[in-house]
């Protein structure tokens, strides 16, 4: 049981590192060339649901390897903190008129909690 957890977690680590990659390299071309379209819509929804799915699996694999020890609570807490900035560069993109403002907001949020991601 614990290896199925661990393998899972290894495995949602890295494909939502993929897939926010993806979005930042897309909102980046979109900033310079298109609108904001409903696929980009989609897609940054998608990292939004996938990383919050993500910190779910980081929680199960931490309680299961460090059961009430000072260190679960500190990797429970890094691995919140970027689904925090994922939450409001997709907040902040929902408010936002302009579509190169839209863009920017995802890129620069988004791109702090996949740098997050890859340093916890």
């Amino acid at each position: 049981m614990h290896s199925i957890i661990e393998e899972i977690f290894y495995f949602f680590k890295v494909f939502v590192q993929v897939i926010l990659g993806m979005i930042l390299i897309s909102s980046l071309i979109g900033f310079k060339k298109k609108k904001f379209s409903v696929s980009n819509l989609r897609y940054n929804t998608f990292g939004l649901v996938i990383s919050f799915f993500q910190f779910a699996i980081s929680i199960m694999f931490f309680i299961t390897n460090n059961f009430l020890n000072l260190s679960l609570f500190k990797n429970i807490f890094f691995g919140f903190l970027p689904v925090l900035f994922i939450f409001l560069g997709w907040t902040i993109h929902n408010k936002q008129f302009d579509d190169r403002k839209k863009f920017m907001s995802i890129f620069i949020f988004y791109g702090i909690g996949l740098l997050l991601l890859i340093i916890s």
